[in-house]
């Protein structure tokens, strides 16, 4: 069978070509298929991590770090202006070096940090690695610091930073989630880690824990070593720090989403449930509620994020800040209720000039032609009100619809892992416009990237208007 992992296409046109066309390019864009390297096992689209292309390497327009979830397995997928790839994988060693040993799990998640830069030099840019299957014996987890080194042939080193001194290695699972934020202050960015039970936010680059969650609100263990994480400012705290969600489905209840706010207030420095700690929908939340998490840029025109909530099998919910009930959530649905419809969600490039920006959603078990349970990704637009000073959303509109047009696949997961991914064009397009690419990841397999065929526009000189 051919497996699919990564699924590529533009967003806008510079030039002549309307945005809106979704379907139609994407019928007509033949693939190209890279193979992802042996050893993943499955679960290799799940953990994915775009990079923006390195500045002193010009001839790499696009990176991007995926990892095998079941196994030790990491590997950088790099792209130049012509859309070749070059994949280079994690030796043995250099895995060990993290934590990972052969009879171990793999990465769960990824998060790209960027330190306070020293002086006459360039940001430290690190990549933080949650393990929640290391170190055994014992579900104890860990998280590691990785720096990716380049030498002048472009051979990439996978060079351990730093494993965190004070991290709460005897927590169960620790590494269950790993994303970026600036939640104690706003220098540098922070690693927020998740374990079964417990938030915490780790110190780059030193890995020592600033502080741990004592929400009153529980968390479940989860069901499949699994949690969901979005980090922006959700609230006015008056500091301008950003706040943590936590998605916290559960089966057989009502699922959760959890958001931590930094506090001194007791005297002591801790991650504090916020004055609305349980967001919630009209009807109840379903118990898929907080499978996955997106924070979209400010749709709402509060100067707050606003967050898109993965509730499978068959929703998505945009709730809107500062979450205080005062505006109803826009519901998304899909007729399938056994599509698994909200399994992932990703935001995909910017918001436009017309301030309308787009999500991605997975439907990770629907139908595609006689393919059972092969998995879809939907690109909805966010609808708004004429007025746009108001930059109300008041409905979504399906503009793309994704799979691998693989008929004769088995069951893939594609979507599993969604991403958006920076691609530097300016090498190969006469314009040097930018673009951003939606990558969705299946079980195990074959990267793929679109194109338009012909002598029609370059999806690699396309740009968000």
């Amino acid at each position: 069978m051919r497996r699919t992992i990564l699924a590529f296409f533009a967003l806008a046109v510079a030039g002549g070509c309307d945005p809106r066309d979704f379907d139609a390019a994407l019928d007509k864009a033949p693939v190209q298929f890279v193979g992802a390297p042996g050893g993943f096992g499955s679960n290799a689209g799940r953990t994915l991590l775009p990079l923006a292309p390195p500045t002193n390497r010009p001839a790499v327009a696009a990176q991007l770090l995926f990892a095998g979830t079941d196994t030790p397995s990491l590997a950088l997928a790099e792209f130049d202006g012509n859309g070749k790839t070059d994949v280079q994988t994690a030796t043995d060693i250099e895995l060990g070096a993290l934590g990972l040993a052969s009879d171990q799990g793999g990465i769960s998640s990824a998060a790209w940090l960027i330190g306070q830069p020293a002086a006459g030099s360039g940001p430290l840019e690190i990549v933080a690695l949650g393990m929640p299957g290391v170190p055994t014996p014992g579900p104890t987890g860990g998280v590691a610091f990785l720096n990716l080194v380049a030498d002048s042939s472009g051979k990439v080193a996978f060079e351990t930073a730093q494993v965190p001194r004070g991290g709460p290695l005897t927590e169960s699972h620790f590494g269950l989630a790993v994303a970026r934020g600036r939640v104690t202050q706003d220098a540098a960015d922070e690693a927020i880690v998740v374990s079964d039970n417990k938030v915490h936010v780790l110190g780059f680059p030193t890995g020592d824990v600033v502080s741990a969650s004592t929400c009153a609100v529980a968390l479940p263990t989860p069901p499949d070593l699994y949690r969901s994480l979005a980090v922006a400012r959700f609230l006015s705290d008056g500091a301008g720090y950003q706040q943590i969600a936590v998605g916290l489905p559960v089966k057989g209840g009502a699922g959760k989403v959890v958001i931590l706010q930094y506090s001194t207030a007791s005297g002591t420095a801790e991650l504090v449930c916020a004055s609305k700690p349980g967001l919630s929908v009209p009807g109840g939340n379903p118990p898929g509620f907080g499978t996955s998490l997106v924070a979209v840029p400010d749709v709402s025109g509060d100067g707050l994020a606003d967050l898109v909530v993965g509730a499978p099998p068959d929703r998505a919910y945009l709730l809107f800040s500062p979450f205080d009930g005062s505006r109803q959530p826009l519901l998304i649905t899909n007729a399938d209720a056994g599509s698994e419809f909200g399994q992932r969600v990703a935001l995909v490039g910017t918001i436009d000039s017309k301030g309308i920006q787009k999500i991605a959603i997975t439907a990770l078990q629907a139908d595609v032609g006689s393919t059972k349970k092969a998995g879809q990704v939907f690109v909805y637009e966010l609808a708004y009100l004429d007025d746009p000073s108001s930059r109300v959303a008041v409905g979504s509109q399906l503009v793309a619809t994704v799979n691998d047009g693989n008929p004769t696949a088995k069951t893939e997961f594609f979507g599993i892992g969604l991403a958006d991914l920076e691609f530097n064009s300016s090498g190969a397009c006469a314009k040097g416009k930018d673009a951003h690419l939606l990558v969705a990841g299946a079980d195990a397999g074959i990267f793929t990237f679109f194109r338009f065929p012909g002598s029609g526009p370059d999806p690699r000189c396309f740009v968000q208007k």
